[in-house]
């Protein structure tokens, strides 16, 4: 059965979306990253410490979607469904506003999470420096990238096709998170 997303006209279909050499790459670094976190868990559970294994499966988890969203573009998908339900309920014309209000939101609920990340596992992040930097770098890759998806790229004076910036951001990111990992991982077993 074909989803009605698949469909012509609906405006997204999955795909490859980056399928060059520096969107492989991004894709590389944050699945080497989830794997290090991944390992980082592993070893969390079995060491006689209690330690954070639920941070690091967490981690995980959101570095491999990162990865598998930079080619699918997935939040084109969201966008779409966006689209329709304005059309559909009428308030497609005030859709900048709607963008907008949208963008501030995601910003502000993604530093909520960020705060309480650092306040919850406050003295996991004082151990885990590289872990903080990466997680905050990727926050706000992610926070950038919804304000240029909604039109806000034009405020910053950046083109449509402005993207050394987004891939320098998340090979960063990741790579401080993914070090952070195998930093713990070898700690763990010395």
């Amino acid at each position: 059965m074909k989803l009605m997303f698949c469909q012509a006209g609906f405006g997204w279909r999955p795909q490859i979306d980056n399928p060059n050499f520096v969107g492989w790459s991004v894709v590389a670094f944050y699945e080497m990253a989830a794997l290090a976190c991944a390992r980082a868990a592993v070893l969390s559970n079995s060491s006689k410490s209690a330690g954070p294994a639920g941070i690091w499966r967490g981690l995980a988890l959101a570095l491999c979607f990162l990865g598998v969203n930079k080619q699918l573009n997935l939040q084109t998908l969201l966008i779409v469904i966006g689209r329709h339900g304005a059309v559909a309920a009428g308030w497609y014309g005030q859709r900048r506003a709607m963008q907008l209000t949208f963008t501030l939101a995601f910003g502000l609920g993604l530093g909520l999470l960020l705060a309480w990340l650092k306040t919850r596992h406050g003295g996991f992040f004082q151990q885990n420096r590289a872990i903080l930097w990466g997680l905050l770098i990727l926050a706000f890759f992610v926070a950038l990238r919804s304000f240029t998806i909604n039109h806000g790229n034009q405020l910053l004076g950046l083109g449509s096709h402005d993207k050394e910036w987004a891939w320098a951001l998340e090979i960063a990111g990741s790579t401080l998170i993914g070090m952070g990992a195998i930093h713990y991982s070898l700690s763990l077993r010395a």
